[in-house]
């Protein structure tokens, strides 16, 4: 490799430590409470408290993007350009505009919740209304931490609000303080990690000179910002569960605490994916800015590791769902178990999507994923109507998967018309056989051995199966030993033996 793939890749690997260390832990905190919760709630209360979150975590999101995303694509421009003045004024400048429209929604939702708010949940809406504020506000530090390429600021803030939130959990799951209590520890945990986040890239900011930004400049960042938000709009609409407004209308709490189940988990399942996908755009928009020929390679490889960990973790996923929604959630909780399995295998393309969306934004083309995306929520939005009133959880989980396939297709062919890159069909080919003889054992092993820990033992034995069909369909190439060996540096040592064995094993010989 060349000494500047050879950055990339260090940069890559340094990046995906910390991003998979923050992902890791909001998958165990995450998903630990949220069985915790759901055991004590029950469905009814869940679907509840799932459907006023729903419209929480759409304004946090949708807020928290535009300016957050213009500030990593602008900063990453100008500390290309060696221009770290203009960079910190870019944080500045983002960083007002977020406090403005935080305190502003906050009013908004807060008198919301006053004059048409439920009476008996008023208190807990208001508590998730204020949580919009740090939530918010931690997304363009995290986003500026981003440009700088360095994940660790943001992994250690991530950390603090884990363990804030799991605490308050624990106490009200102790003190029954009911929804109010799981309201709270959002709150709690986001203004951790805001404080934790914000503190330390404004210190690094401060070491850097401050020059005003140009009218021309402060245009384009309108004009981004403003195509960020409709881009996130329209995705909370096809990614972010839109599916409960139709459940609220057509259905009951029990189906939205389902479907709201099966979605968290199914989001779960794109840590890696997340990971992966999340380090390499980093570094992707930086390398598409200064060479637009590196973008082949880049994909390429990228592409080629996704598939290695999305097919058999989704797939094996599906095969497994319903004993382990019975397992997990108990018997209340059965009928998500079909609910996720179409979730899981129906969120795959999902894994492809943040890739395309990088290269767009560094083509400076949002534009067009705008149009895509627009027609994939009207897509999306048919599906829901039609589906919904009749399945239930089940026909939101294939309206939404249905429509991320869709957007995820179109916005894949509008990024290639950009770049040349594409998906390495014998890679998907030989590693989409693995992974489905895999799930095929999963599916068997789960129905012979019952309860978790009959589950814990499906699933270990199905993932040894699925290294050895990695090898025996030869899945990887040669230098894939050579990208992925560094990945195992920070390991702890035993750890690190195994990964760099199965390494070796799963890439042919010749590397």
């Amino acid at each position: 490799m060349t000494a500047t793939a050879k950055d990339s890749s260090t940069t890559i690997l340094h990046n995906t430590f910390w991003y998979g260390i923050e992902s890791a832990m909001e998958v165990v905190v995450l998903l630990g409470t949220s069985v915790l919760v759901a055991r004590a709630l029950g469905p009814t209360k869940l679907g509840y408290f799932s459907y006023i979150n729903f419209f929480v975590s759409v304004v946090t999101t949708t807020s928290g993007t535009g300016l957050s995303t213009a500030t990593r694509k602008y900063m990453s421009e100008f500390l290309a350009l060696e221009r770290p003045g203009l960079a910190r004024a870019v944080y500045m400048l983002a960083h007002r505009y977020q406090l403005l429209g935080a305190l502003a929604i906050t009013a908004l939702g807060l008198g919301f919740v006053v004059l048409w708010g439920e009476p008996g949940f008023k208190l807990m809406s208001s508590i998730l209304i204020v949580a919009i504020i740090p939530g918010v506000m931690s997304w363009v530090p995290a986003q500026a931490n981003a440009a700088l390429q360095d994940l660790a600021p943001n992994t250690l803030s991530a950390l603090g609000y884990m363990v804030v939130y799991a605490l308050v959990i624990l106490l009200t799951l102790h003190f029954h303080w009911d929804l109010v209590g799981v309201a709270s520890a959002q709150l709690i945990g986001r203004t951790v990690e805001l404080v934790l986040r914000t503190t330390p890239v404004e210190r690094k900011l401060r070491k850097m000179p401050l020059e005003p930004l140009e009218k021309d400049v402060v245009h384009r960042i309108r004009r981004f910002c403003i195509q960020a938000l409709g881009l996130q709009l329209l995705m909370s609409v096809v990614w972010d569960r839109s599916e409960m407004v139709f459940l609220r209308r057509f259905s009951d709490y029990t189906q939205m605490a389902f479907y709201s189940i099966s979605f968290g988990l199914s989001n779960n399942l794109q840590m890696a994916p997340r990971v992966l996908g999340g380090a390499t755009g980093i570094t992707l928009m930086a390398e598409a800015s200064r060479d637009k020929t590196r973008v082949t390679s880049m994909m390429d490889n990228v592409c080629r590791f996704l598939l290695l960990v999305v097919l058999p973790v989704n797939l094996g996923a599906a095969a497994i769902a319903v004993p382990a929604i019975h397992a997990i959630y108990g018997g209340r909780y059965f009928g998500a178990g079909v609910v996720m399995m179409v979730a899981a295998l129906l969120s795959i393309p999902r894994a492809f999507q943040s890739l395309p969306e990088v290269l767009m934004r560094t083509a400076d083309r949002q534009d067009r994923t705008l149009v895509w995306y627009g027609i994939t929520g009207v897509v999306n939005l048919l599906l829901d109507w039609v589906l919904i009133r009749r399945y239930g959880a089940v026909g939101a989980a294939y309206g939404n998967g249905l429509a991320q396939t869709f957007g995820v297709m179109a916005i894949w062919i509008q990024a290639r018309r950009i770049y040349d890159f594409h998906l390495p069909i014998k890679s998907t080919l030989r590693l989409g056989a693995a992974a489905m003889l895999m799930a095929a054992v999963a599916y068997k092993l789960s129905r012979l051995w019952i309860g978790l820990p009959g589950l814990i033992g499906s699933v270990a034995v199905s993932a040894l199966v699925y290294v050895v069909l990695v090898r025996l369909f030869g899945g990887l190439e040669a230098s894939d030993r050579d990208r992925l060996t560094p990945a195992g540096d920070k390991m702890p040592g035993l750890m690190r033996r195994a990964f760099l064995a199965t390494i070796a094993f799963v890439t042919p010989a010749g590397a």
